[in-house]
């Protein structure tokens, strides 16, 4: 379950692990309601448990024979049939419906189907709401028209009317080509992609190993309870550090750097005299996957950009006067300092962080 892929069709949803955690949480949630509503109705003397327990005996006997008035019931429902509201009698007869023709009539007899016996039922209401003629084409009643009364109707074959007797057809549009900008499948080429983090820093082997572990370490301690979104802007702004030449240029680097100020180093965690322990496999592991994705180059928070700086929104450091409000995620504010210009000359990860670096 740790090792499922966050490369699903909604990135931001739940492990595994972490929705069975959030299911268990809410049942005992649940359970301890409710032992706190009984303890509560006991310290008032209203014994919940008891009265229940001495109506189940007193009335024992009505309940045995509940499960059998519901029986009865579901069958007295199912028994009871709808009686008719419309009864209408068709007469025999044949009907031609274009696949097997009726048998002729006799010399001197014309064709009595069951349609014709129908038609002549005037007295009933349902038969004579049914036989309603439809609509004619104007230019096939006129053909109608035309066919001499001693000649029946059904005589007469549509396949023998001309042109000028139909309806005119309303030529049809040409489809319309969509240009080329707007196809979605197969996307136009990019072009070769930009380098991931991992590429720029020569990352391989034990130093990659390392540089994940600093970096997974900093997405859990400092966002583990964040949306993905959030987990990733802050994996982020610690590679934009590691990019800016204001900061170390290495990962562990920059996640401890100050680390033995106490409070005052650049993330609270690496400095807050607490032990760094992981408690919470399945946060871990959503976090060890955001560094490791972060590092191949196949994340990247658009909105963040080239932010140096965040915050949570319940603290109002003072260095924030001199920054840049880039946006908010989750619970925390990102910044980019305002001296230091937009960031355009930082590297760029993603082919949607190219394509909106190219509109600006």
């Amino acid at each position: 379950m740790l090792a499922r892929s966050i490369d699903l069709v909604d990135p931001f949803d739940l492990t595994i692990e972490e929705k069975v955690f959030r299911a268990a949480k809410r049942v005992c949630v649940v359970f301890a309601a409710f032992a706190v509503t009984l303890s509560t109705l006991d310290l008032m003397n209203v014994h919940t448990v008891e009265n229940a327990a001495v109506y189940i005996h007193a009335h024992r006997h009505r309940m045995a024979e509940l499960p059998g008035l519901i029986r009865a019931g579901i069958g007295s429902i199912a028994e009871a049939a709808p009686a008719p509201m419309v009864t209408v009698r068709i007469p025999r007869g044949d009907i031609d419906i274009g696949v097997a023709k009726a048998p002729a009539p006799p010399p001197g007899k014309t064709a009595n189907s069951a349609v014709t016996e129908l038609a002549a039922a005037r007295h009933q209401d349902a038969v004579e709401e049914a036989m309603v003629a439809p609509p004619v084409v104007p230019r096939l009643q006129e053909a109608l028209a035309a066919v001499p009364a001693s000649q029946p109707a059904a005589a007469v074959k549509l396949a023998s009317l001309g042109p000028a007797m139909l309806p005119p057809v309303t030529p049809v549009a040409p489809p319309i080509e969509l240009p080329a900008t707007l196809a979605v499948l197969p996307p136009p080429a990019p072009g070769v992609p930009p380098p991931s983090p991992a590429q720029r820093l020569h990352l391989e082997g034990k130093e990659r190993a390392r540089a994940e572990r600093c970096l997974a370490n900093a997405v859990y301690f400092e966002a583990r309870s964040e949306p993905f979104r959030g987990q990733v802007a802050v994996a982020q702004v610690v590679l934009n550090r590691v990019f800016s030449p204001f900061y170390p240029n290495d990962i562990c680097s920059v996640v401890y750097q100050n680390a033995k100020r106490h409070l005052a180093c650049q993330f609270t965690f690496a400095c807050d005299g607490q032990r760094d322990v992981i408690t919470e496999r399945g946060a871990w592991a959503r976090a060890r996957r955001v560094a490791q994705k972060t590092l191949d180059g196949q994340l990247y928070v658009t909105a963040v950009g080239t932010s140096t700086h965040y915050h949570a929104v319940y603290v109002h450091p003072n260095w924030t006067r001199e920054m840049r409000k880039m946006v908010r995620e989750g619970v925390h504010n990102f910044y980019r300092p305002i001296a230091w210009g937009s960031g355009a000359n930082l590297p760029v990860w993603t082919r949607a962080a190219v394509a909106a670096r190219k509109k600006k």
